[in-house]
């Protein structure tokens, strides 16, 4: 299949969406990723530092929201309140 995944206007080569957990760290989630090819990723938004600890490494740091497309999940989340 060669079509693009087109959403809200903006293209895909790869229809692969990747999670971004279960990894040793974030040098092996980038590797794993880099080789799937995948453009979309998804993140567990409560088990993953996006930014909220600064004494951590960040996901962001490793893959850039102007390299890759985030889709958030409620993992981790037991109420509609958590999520």
């Amino acid at each position: 299949m060669n079509d693009a995944l087109v959403i809200a206007g903006k293209s895909y080569q790869s229809r692969l969406l990747v999670g971004t957990g279960k990894y040793k760290d974030f040098t092996q989630t980038r590797a794993a990723i880099d080789a799937s090819g995948a453009e979309i990723v998804t993140v567990a938004i409560r088990r993953t530092n996006i930014g909220q600890n600064a004494n951590e490494p960040s996901l962001l740091d490793y893959l850039p929201p102007s390299e890759f497309t985030y889709l958030p999940n409620t993992a981790g989340c037991y109420s509609a309140d958590d999520a």
